[in-house]
């Protein structure tokens, strides 16, 4: 056995003996957020776009200060900064203005976004990217096409699954946390 297996070794056991705390820690957290949004998908959705408006605001915010602070390449570079800024202010208070037009808004754009990029990668596909570019295409263009069809439902659907592997997820956590592990012992000796 070199140096350097048994430096990993040690660094192995080093991790493997760390305390289990913060991965039960996570799993529980993610099993409850898992719940929550089962339990009150309407107020997740909800959420979502209050959190996507304070994020543009800070975000409109930060750049704003940027034309200021930001060592910009002209007066031109420091306008736009500006009116980016704004722009993103103004859009963060319409979104906590109207979230649920916010959500409309963000299920639009992505079933525009997933059959343009379908579209692109169903071009890739055929001029040289194969067949599973071409599979990944269709696939793409086909998701887009139902949630622009079914906008209600393709959300719905998705804050269910997004529910549920929260939930399935954070009590895989929780178990392998609680789990006696046979890696310690196999290390240990």
């Amino acid at each position: 056995m070199s140096a350097t297996d048994t430096a990993s070794g040690g660094r192995v056991a080093a991790v493997l003996s760390r305390p289990r705390w913060p991965r039960l820690a996570f799993g529980v957290v993610t099993a409850v957020a898992g719940a929550l949004i089962l339990a009150w998908p309407g107020g997740t959705l909800v959420a979502v776009a209050v959190l996507l408006g304070l994020q543009l605001i800070v975000g409109g915010v930060f750049r704003a200060i940027m034309a200021f602070t930001f060592p910009a390449d002209g007066v031109a570079a420091r306008i736009l900064f500006l009116l980016l800024g704004i722009l993103l202010v103004i859009l963060g208070i319409l979104c906590l203005r109207a979230p649920l037009q916010t959500i409309a808004v963000l299920v639009l754009l992505f079933g525009l976004s997933c059959v343009v990029s379908g579209a692109l990668e169903l071009f890739h596909g055929f001029t040289g990217g194969g067949g599973w570019a071409i599979a990944s295409g269709i696939v793409s263009i086909l998701v887009g096409i139902v949630v622009l069809s079914y906008p209600v439902s393709s959300v719905s659907t998705l804050i269910w699954l997004l529910g549920i592997a929260l939930v399935v997820i954070g009590l895989t956590v929780v178990a392998g946390a609680l789990a006696p592990s046979r890696r310690r012992a196999t290390v240990a000796s």
